[in-house]
């Protein structure tokens, strides 16, 4: 398997890039060896990398390794290199010059743990939940109106009753959640902020910076979005995380 695919990855990198053949070979093994033998450590996969021949798969676990610290210290140390590797792989295994491997496995997943599994669908779920939030509120912030950037994401899809404290089916609700700026997002989700019922900001006697965060008394949710589900999560919010001013 790892020749058949190597020289298929050879050829299309050739055809594809400016690289040299010592470089398209040297990404080649950091796949198939320091990577491999790090996800090992780390208990993310059960096999090698080049076991994967699925491209959206090997894509979650490469957007997966991008949120785990001790892959991007790794990657910090080599230069940006196993980043590269990775994105090259990635770019190949959805390309048409791809062999695929013949699995001898009946396991769906052979290659990845079950905890790398279950990260990925729940990032995937928040795409979907954060995706449910911007056609609700119109891509604006449910505050301020404020839309997202030209320069890219700025609103955070923010929970209301936490991910952590939900089920699945909460989770992934639309009714649980506000698209937020930063400082709104951060002050809400530690409780120095909440709504009412009626949408109208709560603030904890406990945050003594509003004005420095660009926070007042003015603001509210966009009344006109607010529902009663909405309400719900609300309740569990101002109960469970509003520090009030205790």
């Amino acid at each position: 398997m790892d020749s058949q695919s190597q020289v298929s990855f050879d050829e299309w990198m050739g055809q594809t890039t400016e690289l040299s053949e010592k470089s398209i070979r040297s990404y080649f093994s950091a796949i198939k060896g320091s990577l491999t033998t790090r996800c090992l450590e780390y208990g993310i996969v059960k096999k090698n990398l080049l076991l994967i021949n699925d491209a959206d798969l090997f894509d979650d676990l490469r957007q997966c390794l991008e949120g785990d610290e001790r892959y991007i210290a790794l990657n910090k140390r080599g230069n940006d290199m196993y980043k590269r590797a990775m994105d090259y792989y990635s770019e190949y295994l959805g390309s048409t010059s791809y062999i695929p491997a013949k699995e001898e496995e009946e396991d769906k997943h052979p290659v990845l743990t079950t905890e790398t599994i279950s990260v990925i669908k729940a990032r995937k779920g928040q795409g979907r939940f954060r995706k449910g939030l911007e056609e609700y509120w119109d891509s604006k912030c449910s505050v301020t109106q404020a839309p997202d950037s030209d320069f890219g994401t700025v609103l955070i899809a923010s929970h209301i009753k936490s991910w952590g404290a939900s089920n699945n089916r909460e989770r992934l609700d639309v009714n649980n959640g506000f698209l937020l700026l930063p400082n709104l997002d951060k002050t809400f989700d530690t409780g120095y902020i909440s709504f009412s019922d009626a949408g109208k900001i709560l603030i904890s006697g406990k945050l003594s910076c509003c004005e420095q965060m660009g926070i007042n008394d003015g603001m509210s949710i966009r009344a006109e979005k607010l529902n009663d589900k909405h309400r719900e999560y609300l309740d569990y919010h101002r109960s469970n995380v509003f520090k009030g001013d205790e």
